[in-house]
């Protein structure tokens, strides 16, 4: 049974139509508990070390977050569901990951960049790195 959802989002169109797939599935299973995290890849360590203050970077951290997350947030809102927010820095995927595991998700929902066949073999994918890294399902919407 799931018992909680962790929504990655970026911001992108996919990431909001994973949203949408997240609010829909949390409004089917009431008693989940769901959180939306996103993950900021710039990190206060390479902003201090061109000279940021903490103060600066938090402050630009919760801006962007906020603006990033606002889609997201809404759709919850409407519905009338409760949602946790996490804000991580670092390695996107690791991230998600490692964050899923260590607080018992049950199920990560996200959305997919759309990378052609080309690009996505050469660069690879949040989603398809997260795909092979998690400990539990993972739901990836395009």
């Amino acid at each position: 049974m799931i018992k909680k959802i962790l929504l990655a989002f970026d911001g992108s169109q996919n990431a909001l139509r994973a949203a949408e797939f997240a609010v829909d599935l949390h409004k089917s299973i009431p008693q989940a508990r769901c959180a939306i995290i996103i993950v900021a890849s710039f990190t206060r360590d390479e902003a201090e070390f061109l000279g940021v203050s903490d103060a600066e970077f938090d402050n630009a951290l919760q801006i962007n977050a906020g603006r990033i997350l606002q889609g997201a947030v809404e759709l919850f809102n409407n519905a009338g569901l409760a949602v946790d927010k996490v804000i991580l820095q670092g390695d996107a995927a690791k991230s998600i990951v490692e964050y899923a595991g260590e607080n018992g998700f049950d199920l990560i929902v996200m959305g997919t960049r759309g990378l052609g066949n080309v690009k996505g073999m050469l660069l690879g994918s949040v989603s398809n790195k997260v795909m092979h890294l998690a400990h539990c399902p993972v739901t990836v919407v395009k």
